[in-house]
């Protein structure tokens, strides 16, 4: 209810408002004057791409205003013609992404000289802007140190970004943009169409880095055209081709003479690591169609270092990982008339990464192998209809697909497809305190296709108490999802020492066994949008940007269970009902959130009216994308038929009945929605202050605050009675049951000092002061029996974090650039192997000990007391590493035959040679709670290294 209330509260408001820079490209503004200073009308406004030739015109208006929308990003040259007068021309006007410049010009009457042509440049503080956002340029992307050579990583240049608490080791390239650390809460957009997976919110497809442009990193309160996500915002522009053909070559080498030993490695291993690739661009007809291409592949010998701390030595070790990445993208860019243009773009990635999860207590046998093939071909058209219309539409057709197979199988199968050869590798997982062991790879395999329909209309009205640019757009995505999983069928044991079974020592024997058979799901979901949005600036020193969403989605609640579970029946060719009648299913009619209407409303303000200080602030709401993945287990629960034992016998649980005759005679465990589920909802709010302190430097400072409701929990509904032990509904033992009750803040104060490319230098610092915090049920809180809603701190709850880079461009055509990250450290979370409270769950706290609370407040008494009563050695202190890196980047070029030049680079990343260490391990029973055993899985340089490449560039 409160969701809707307060959309309702500003629907009436902004029913009839729409925001005029289109997918992600950017306008001039400003008005022109004669040297009296009065306003002059008629003048003819045209800017120029300097790079492609692209025009666009306009005439001022009787105020003497201008207006040039739909500029993609680049460099321009901007003239103003009046008959009678000199022509004023500014030159070198560097646009960047989403950005309005405004540019103001004075004319005055024709001489002897008829034209003045002077170097300009857009302001470095847009006055006009009402969010948080940093843009990340071509420069910092093409010439800043990046272990990785992932784009997306330089994302974390800006204030509120960070990769905590992302699933690194599996989707390559992602990052959290405010709203504290969920990997899902975040939209990414490419060229103006959604990249942003549907199944479980990560950035679907990468690029390579060289056919990126720039992008922009949009903290809290984007536009209305946005929406579906709860956190930040990453929008990008690929490359086009120019009216010069151009090219470039590279090839990255480093290996194990150029890499020190991580802490965890008492040699180092054969580390080699190749990364190659080039561009070609430029005119297939000057100044009206051009052409881009580009590709880069990776080839690398990764090493994990399993560590048990010497407690299993037998599963310790260093092992390879042969790893490969290759991603290409084909673009074209056509200028139909002057007032229209089209562009097509094409882009593909495949992978493969062996073991990827292998490392600290997860042995080889426990890993599996990843690999993403992926695709996504987009069509654009924009259309300047006149002075103050304009169109803009886009469609979208993209494929991606996980394939998680057993340990070194590059195993690819259809989803749904169990049989033999891909079941073969399935071993029994045996979990321990301090290493796990076997498995089959949890495979999986998971395809989802997407079509896309989006189209924007924008109209300018100059004089209607003042100036308005409209926006208006729809929006519909068609996503298919199919997946699967093996999972284990053989079985989980968990055992609570680090000793092997002893059947003459109760001590040793196992405290859990689970199971699960091969499941199939397949959820297809429909999304759709509209929004409005209105920039209105009622003088020229201020700027409302009034803006209302809405959106839909229909089938990410499971709306048509019996239908998708029949589909599941056909599919595998097996009823898939279960004998037990589920009272939990009765009115899953009501299913679906219809009412996701979201106001964002902001306001820039120039005090003085001089462009160099801008007073801003906002509101918005912004509902969550639910992720497709999360809804399968309602559909997979009957084919799964989940046994879980609390203290069974070993090694035959089922105490010599087969599985089925197990199941037939337990009660089964279940899994069930609410028929009141929403898409998680957010309230953000910003403010702060940019002020331009050099005509290239700039200061801004905001403070962020975020409430997100909403978020799904999963609680158990039928635990038993404490007393009499007798369940709620005993024809079941668990029922799982979904409730959306989780809740979490974030608080920010951000700041950064920018300076643009200048006299032969660049830098930005940017600083994060945060707290983020999660509200929600867990029955592993001490001294509860069942769920208790528990205040915890968030996963990626890093206080502190500060980033400075830069680039200096030295005489000689020498170049050195750097990258200084410093962190503060991260929470951990402490758990155990046992079920304390006797509920059936095993992880239960004692008395004392809050979840989440490690590196924060832990009570070490109270975890000392608890390892007492276990004959564990007490613990004086735990690990709390924060984070220090610096990356240095230094180059040479050498020029030959006009326009071609060879560039040799050194990079040397991890200079401090710092280990970086991974979160403490939280398990108290084992003998290394407190210590961290892992070093940062998102972090690509865990030791000194040094790498060399040569680029060659026409």
């Amino acid at each position: 209810m409160r969701k809707w209330f307060v959309g309702v509260a500003f629907l009436a408001a902004l029913f009839a408002l729409a925001d005029a820079a289109h997918a992600q490209n950017a306008q001039i503004v400003g008005n022109i004057r004669d040297n009296t200073g009065g306003v002059m009308p008629g003048v003819t406004v045209t800017a120029r791409n300097q790079e492609t030739g692209l025009m666009r015109n306009t005439v001022t208006e009787g105020t003497g205003e201008y207006r040039l929308p739909a500029l993609p990003p680049g460099l321009y040259t901007l003239a103003a013609e009046l008959s009678g007068f000199t022509t004023e021309t500014r030159q070198d006007i560097l646009l960047v992404i989403d950005q309005t410049a405004t540019i103001h010009l004075t004319l005055r009457p024709a001489g002897i000289q008829e034209t003045v042509t002077v170097t300009g440049e857009s302001p470095i503080v847009d006055t006009t802007a009402s969010t948080v956002a940093t843009s990340v340029s071509n420069q910092q992307i093409q010439d800043l140190p990046v272990a990785s050579r992932r784009w997306i990583d330089l994302a974390m240049l800006t204030p509120g970004t960070s990769q905590d608490a992302i699933r690194g080791q599996f989707y390559r390239g992602n990052v959290n943009v405010g709203a504290g650390g969920r990997e899902y809460s975040n939209g990414f957009v490419v060229d103006g169409v959604n990249n942003t997976w549907a199944e479980m919110g990560e950035p679907r497809q990468n690029f390579a880095m060289d056919s990126i442009r720039e992008f922009k990193v949009s903290t809290s309160n984007y536009k209305a055209e946005y929406g579906l996500a709860t956190g930040g915002l990453v929008t990008v522009v690929s490359k086009s081709g120019t009216n010069e053909l151009h090219g470039s070559g590279l090839l990255f080498f480093r290996d194990e003479s150029l890499t020190a030993k991580t802490v965890f490695e008492s040699e180092r291993p054969p580390f080699r690591r190749y990364q190659y690739g080039g561009t070609l661009g430029g005119p297939i007809i000057q100044n009206k169609t051009h052409f881009f291409v580009a590709y880069e592949g990776t080839k690398e010998n990764q090493f994990m270092t399993v560590n048990s701390g010497g407690i299993w030595p037998e599963y310790d070790g260093t092992f390879k990982s042969e790893q490969t990445r290759w991603t290409y993208t084909v673009k074209g860019d056509h200028q139909l008339t002057d007032s229209q243009s089209v562009f097509v773009r094409w882009a593909q990635e495949d992978e493969y990464r062996p073991i990827i999860t292998a490392g600290g207590r997860t042995s080889t046998s426990a890993s599996f192998d990843f690999a993403v093939p992926r695709h996504s071909s987009v069509v654009a058209h924009t259309w300047v209809m006149s002075d103050r219309a304009l169109n803009d539409f886009r469609f979208q057709n993209a494929f991606s697909k996980y394939e998680v197979a057993p340990p070194f199988s590059h195993g690819s199968w259809d989803p749904g497809d169990f049989g033999e050869d891909r079941l073969r590798h399935c071993t029994p997982v045996f979990n321990y305190p301090s290493i796990q062991i076997g498995g089959c790879g949890n495979t999986q395999m998971g395809p989802e296709g997407r079509w896309q329909l989006k189209n924007d209309f924008a109209y300018y009205v100059p004089n209607w108490g003042g100036s308005h640019q409209w926006k208006t757009g729809v929006d519909y995505n068609y996503v298919t999802f199919q997946a699967d999983g093996s999972f284990n069928p053989l079985g989980t044991w968990t055992f609570p020492r680090d000793t092997p079974y002893n059947p003459n020592d109760p001590a040793t024997f196992p405290t859990q066994f689970s199971s699960g058979l091969p499941t199939y799901g397949d959820i297809p979901v429909h999304h759709f949008s509209v929004y409005v949005q209105d920039d209105w600036q009622p003088k020229p020193n201020i700027t409302f940007n009034l803006g209302l969403r809405y959106d839909l989605q229909l089938g990410v609640f499971n709306e048509d269970l019996p239908g998708l579970l029949q589909k599941i029946d056909r599919k595998l060719g097996r009823d898939g009902s279960f004998p037990v009648e589920i009272p939990f299913h009765e009115g899953y009619q009501q299913r679906g959130d219809k009412n996701n209407v979201g106001p964002r409303v902001g306001f820039a303000w120039d005090p003085n009216g001089t462009g160099r200080t801008n007073v801003h602030g906002g509101y918005g709401m912004f509902y969550e994308n639910v992720r497709t993945l999360t809804n399968f287990g309602e559909l997979t629960w009957p084919q799964n038929k989940s046994i879980v034992i609390s203290r069974p016998s070993f090694p035959d649980p089922f105490q010599g009945r087969s599985r089925d005759q197990f199941l037939s005679t337990a009660p089964p465990n279940i899994t069930v929605g609410g028929h009141d589920g929403v898409n998680a909802y957010a309230h953000q709010f910003n403010v702060g202050l940019s002020r331009m302190l050099t005509r290239e430097i700039a200061l801004t400072t905001d403070l962020t605050f975020v409430n997100r409701f909403s978020d799904r929990a999963t609680v158990d509904i039928n635990l038993p009675d404490q007393v009499t032990r007798q369940r709620p509904y005993p024809q079941f033992n668990r029922v799982s049951f979904w409730e959306w009750t989780a809740d979490d803040t974030y608080r920010a104060l951000l700041m950064k000092l920018e300076k643009r490319m200048s006299n032969r230098y660049q830098f930005m610092v940017s600083y994060t002061l945060s707290r983020a915090q999660n509200e929600g049920p867990t029955n592993t809180a001490p001294d509860v029996y069942g769920y208790a809603r528990v205040k915890t701190y968030g996963a990626a709850d890093r206080r502190q974090r500060m980033v400075t880079s830069g680039i200096v461009q030295l005489p000689g055509d020498v170049m050195v650039s750097a990258i200084l990250d410093l962190r503060s450290a991260l929470r951990f979370n402490p758990s155990t192997s046992l079920d304390l409270d006797g509920d059936g769950y095993t992880g239960d706290l004692p008395t004392g000990v809050m979840p989440g609370s490690g590196c924060r407040d832990l009570n070490l008494d109270a975890v000392n007391t608890f390892r007492a009563s276990r004959n564990l050695a007490p613990v004086n202190d735990v690990q709390c590493p924060g984070f220090r890196n610096l990356d240095l980047r230094m180059s040479k070029s050498f020029s030959f035959g006009g326009t071609q030049r060879f560039e040799f680079i050194a990079q040397l990343f991890n200079i401090f040679g710092t280990a970086n260490f991974n979160t403490a391990t939280g398990n108290l029973t084992s003998a290394l709670f407190g210590r961290s055993t892992t070093l940062q899985p998102n972090i690509n340089a865990p030791s000194r290294q040094a790498e060399f490449a040569i680029r060659y560039q026409f």
